[in-house]
């Protein structure tokens, strides 16, 4: 329990405002997978000595800080798939609903749950 109090509920990186999913949109590994794909791509081959590997990382963080800025100044974002957009769009609308006290805390859970579950039929 100390290492639960010390590094998520007093520590610096995840603090317990940011454990919530409340609003947030789905995540999915997409995202790595895509990077995965193109750092491949970059190179030719899927199967990247530490030669090759170490100057493609290079250049990959030598973007990171534009990345976090545009990202931050909502001026990069990512293509979403038509059911993503359903999804989310679904998942937005009933987290509006439980804020407009229009549904209870066991209602919304229950949504959620059946949204996400469904969400790739969707």
């Amino acid at each position: 329990m100390d290492y639960v109090e010390r590094t998520w509920i007093h520590g610096s990186v995840w603090k317990p405002e940011n454990w919530s999913a409340f609003h947030e949109v789905i995540k999915t590994n997409n995202d790595v997978e895509g990077w995965h794909r193109r750092i491949n791509t970059r190179a030719g081959k899927a199967d990247l000595s530490f030669y090759v590997l170490v100057p493609l990382l290079r250049s990959e963080a030598e973007t990171v800080d534009l990345q976090i800025r545009l990202v931050s100044e909502n001026l990069l974002t990512r293509i979403h798939r038509k059911q993503n957009v359903n999804t989310h769009g679904r998942l937005f609308e009933a987290w509006d609903q439980y804020e407009d006290d229009e549904m209870t805390t066991t209602q919304l859970l229950r949504t959620c749950s059946h949204i996400a579950g469904l969400g790739h039929n969707n």
